[in-house]
């Protein structure tokens, strides 16, 4: 994990600690209700985060936390490495904090990373009904690679299996 703090004109971001859990948990809890209408039941604990979700997720996953010029938290975002790609499994945003600019900065930052690890693009799931989602990344440039969950599930030596809910499409996003 990376120990640098990237400054943006609008955001400052660190990586997280175990003790900035609560807050990481709390920005994907804030959102949780938007996908509870179209999520699978199984799958709505990674949504609707507890302790022990952050506990385990801590310990696989790199986390990074987003600050404003008030030094409030603003957004989260994790980050693995898979192959050539880096997985963004959580990007949130507090929902008060939306259309600032701050996920667009948090993907940036995300790009910089992979691209320190060698990687040639990023990777997410998102489900086709998170709308606000899907415009934000598609906007910033990356492009459906399949809906299909057998596709998903093969791709890249089985490396987001683990990962997969029910329903999501898997985008990329390629540095070439």
């Amino acid at each position: 994990m990376s120990t640098q703090t990237l400054t943006c004109p609008q955001l400052k971001i660190q990586p997280a600690t175990l003790e900035d859990m609560p807050v990481v948990a709390s920005m994907i809890r804030s959102s949780a209700d938007w996908y509870a209408e179209f999520v699978a039941e199984d799958d709505l604990a990674e949504h609707y985060v507890d302790r022990g979700w952050q506990l385990r997720n801590f310990r696989r996953r790199e986390f990074y936390l987003g600050y404003d010029d008030s030094e409030q938290a603003v957004g989260t975002l994790s980050l693995q490495y898979f192959g050539d790609y880096a997985y963004i499994g959580y990007l949130y945003l507090d929902v008060a904090q939306m259309g600032n600019g701050y996920g667009r900065a948090l993907l940036n930052f995300a790009r910089e990373q992979a691209r320190e690890q060698g990687c040639k693009g990023l990777c997410l799931l998102a489900h086709p009904k998170a709308d606000w989602a899907v415009r934000a990344y598609t906007r910033y440039g990356f492009s459906r690679y399949s809906q299909d969950a057998l596709d998903i599930l093969d791709w890249n030596e089985s490396a987001l299996k683990p990962y997969y809910e029910a329903g999501f499409d898997l985008y990329l996003y390629d540095f070439s």
